[in-house]
């Protein structure tokens, strides 16, 4: 039989599974953070996707989906090790954990590395979208049209943006009174030849905000999360630890 007689305090085997029940809950929440974040981030800014250079920002959401995903596969091992005592279970549980913590670092610090270069790549790339893939690009003419109607906004710094462009250059060709894509108009069932029913804003602004708001957001739950990957290490390896004590006895 066991000797038990130790077990009690902060470091007893029924102390520390209370520890890593309470952990494993928290743990699959994250998971779910994560999911929510990343599933979040793919179907509701995967418009603009097209319109950046970088890919930094898919690739963030998509560690986002797989951080999530193996939060609950590894969540599952860390019940079933803790309610059964296994010490191997508990070991490669402190190792998929520190696997998570470095994920999540990383996915922070690329959130927070493209947070401080997204001004230059919108401006650089959404001019050159505008001049020179609108309307040639059936995913860019979305991206522009959608991200247009959704902001109110026109160009990249404003209606000007749209002189130089091949979309112009082609309305001009067969006579087109539209200076500006239907999607700049105020009121986008009437014609955009006044420029009273044209927004006069330019986009680059307010999608530097949305992105930049995006970025912060997950790059802040990646690196918070990941300290909660710390303690879930330390307490699986007392756990085991004192498991093998126990069963050395």
């Amino acid at each position: 039989m066991l000797n038990r007689r130790d077990d009690n305090g902060c470091c007893s085997r029924t102390f520390l599974k209370s520890i890593m029940v309470a952990f494993n809950s928290f743990f699959w929440l994250s998971g779910l953070a994560f999911l929510l974040c990343g599933l979040g981030s793919l179907l509701l800014r995967h418009h603009y996707i097209s319109l950046l250079d970088s890919h930094l920002f898919p690739i963030t959401t998509y560690l986002f989906i797989a951080i999530g995903g193996v939060i609950l596969l590894v969540g599952i091992l860390g019940c079933v090790g803790t309610l059964k005592e296994l010490r191997c279970c508990l070991i490669f549980y402190a190792f998929a954990l520190m696997f998570v913590f470095l994920l999540e670092t990383c996915a922070g610090a690329l959130a927070y590395m493209y947070e401080s270069t997204i001004h230059e790549e919108l401006t650089r790339n959404l001019n050159q979208t505008i001049a020179s893939k609108y309307y040639l690009d059936t995913d860019v003419t979305r991206a522009v049209d959608h991200m247009q109607s959704t902001f109110q906004c026109c160009g990249v710094s404003g209606v000007s943006d749209w002189e130089s462009s091949l979309w112009a250059a082609e309305r001009r060709l067969i006579n087109d009174t539209i200076a500006v894509p239907i999607s700049c108009c105020i009121a986008q069932n009437s014609s955009c030849a006044s420029l009273s029913n044209v927004f006069q804003e330019g986009c680059v602004v307010e999608l530097e905000k949305f992105i930049r708001l995006h970025l912060i957001l997950i790059g802040g739950v990646a690196l918070g999360l990941s300290i909660l990957q710390i303690f879930g290490i330390v307490f699986s390896c007392c756990l085991a630890q004192k498991v093998k004590e126990e069963i050395d006895l």
